[in-house]
């Protein structure tokens, strides 16, 4: 986001660095605290507690910022002639000022022949005159006074708004939310709900994109009988917890802290139970809607073999995620859907234990999951892809073959999947597993620590 609005030049810009050219503000993250082994702990130090609160704060802080940005249009091939721009420089500072040339022949520049990721500009206004042209590998002073044509790359062009002098990052205002506009969710049982840690073995939706065994005992859903009293607590709770849409806050829709799959896992149902696979099922298809060109492409190319989108979803539905996007809506849209399948699965009798999906905790956690939607918590963040293409299956008619930034993020995963390569695929015991951890530990502390002495 802040590479989009021309902030920073590096995606991988850490966040103190982002701080400091949104927020304007230091942010110390040289503290031993960082590299400490004990964060595993089950009670974190005053220290750790404070440090990790703040790499969330200013996290939001600078989401917040730059939302309230007006993001500088990059310069295309379509862009008219005449146009004013601004030139920066590889730290996104404006170097200069000037409209984009009028001759579009495209013939040399300073005998420079042009590509097409360069644009010819004409300069008019010199801001940095010691400042280097890597395609002319001349200063912008040595070309004398404006007017004067250079070429420069598009992606170091963005249309001039607003005060010439300033940089992107300075154009970014913070705006004060008022205190009507404060979040449902700082209601302190969400809160504690939502960070509330999930064991594997609470944990029920892992398997549900895994392929559906023939033999297993699904119930029909058709067939099902509810539970009159569970039935009855699950419409009151969600009608005590119903508003209009229009009123709810609006001011940002998306605090993403917790994982999708996450969220689902945080209302404890029976793996025993019947219905707690198409629960899980129909649970993730509210919540994940699938790109409807996608959709669409995937389906023609599944009819042309013989088979079709629901026949994949209920057997492979892995591989279909790889190649169609998904979107989690607003909460307007996002929260009747849910709620559907809640009301629909919850009151729902296991054949064998005589037992509703829901029990009271369940629609407990069921509530606190909408309430977590009406705050805009589980929608994706407005105006932010969180899919790239990464290829095409060529076995498999083109289609297209995505990655998705949601879940573990590329830092974290890389020690996850570091850590799980030291460590026998099955038969380690608790002693080997620790040892074998600590080592890698070690290993990766040593490793970084020398880094910037080579």
């Amino acid at each position: 986001m802040a590479k989009a609005q021309g902030v920073i030049s590096d995606a991988r810009t850490g966040l103190a660095d982002i701080c400091a050219a949104v927020l304007h503000a230091r942010m110390d993250k040289s503290t031993p605290l960082r590299i400490r082994t004990d964060w595993d702990n089950e009670e974190l130090s005053n220290e750790q507690l404070r440090y990790a609160a703040l790499d969330a704060w200013v996290s939001l802080q600078v989401y917040q910022h730059l939302s309230h940005c007006s993001p500088s249009e990059v310069i295309t091939n379509t862009t008219s002639p005449g146009t004013p721009v601004s030139v920066l420089h590889d730290d996104q500072k404006v170097i200069a000022h000037g409209i984009l040339s009028l001759d579009s022949s495209g013939s040399p520049c300073r005998g420079v022949n042009h590509t097409p990721s360069q644009a010819c500009v004409t300069i008019q206004h010199v801001v940095v005159p010691a400042a280097l042209l890597p395609v002319h590998g001349a200063s912008l002073g040595s070309f004398g006074a404006p007017p004067f044509d250079i070429l420069v790359k598009r992606s170091k062009l963005r249309k001039k708004s607003g005060d010439q002098n300033q940089t992107a990052a300075d154009q970014c205002r913070p705006q004060v939310p008022s205190s009507t506009q404060s979040m449902e969710f700082t209601n302190q049982d969400l809160l504690q709900f939502l960070s509330t840690p999930i064991s594997a073995d609470q944990d029920w939706t892992e398997a549900v994109d895994d392929p559906v065994d023939i033999t297993e005992d699904i119930e029909d859903i058709n067939g099902a009988e509810p539970d009159r009293l569970s039935l009855q607590e699950g419409l009151a709770l969600l009608q005590e917890i119903h508003s209009n849409p229009s009123v709810w806050p609006a001011s940002i829709r998306s605090h993403v802290i917790m994982d999708v799959w996450h969220a689902m896992a945080r209302i404890k149902v029976s793996k025993e139970h019947g219905f707690r696979c198409p629960f899980a099922r129909a649970l993730r298809d509210a919540i994940l809607i699938p790109d409807a060109a996608d959709k669409y492409r995937i389906s023609q190319y599944l009819d042309s073999i013989g088979s079709s989108w629901d026949d994949v979803l209920w057997y492979n539905a892995t591989w279909l995620w790889k190649h169609c996007k998904r979107t989690i809506p607003p909460p307007e849209e996002l929260y009747p859907l849910v709620k559907e399948v809640f009301a629909t699965f919850g009151p729902l009798l296991d054949a064998k234990t005589r037992q509703p999906l829901f029990n009271s905790r369940a629609w407990r956690d069921a509530g606190n999951v909408l309430k977590a939607i009406k705050a805009g918590l589980l929608s994706d963040p407005p105006g932010i892809a969180l899919y790239f293409q990464i290829g095409v299956d060529k076995k498999h008619g083109n289609l297209p073959v995505y990655r998705c930034a949601r879940g573990t993020n590329t830092a974290e995963g890389g020690v996850h999947h570091s850590g799980r390569r030291h460590l026998p695929i099955s038969g380690v015991s608790a002693r080997h597993a620790s040892a074998r951890l600590r080592d890698f530990v070690l290993m990766h502390n040593l490793v970084v620590s020398i880094m910037p002495i080579l």
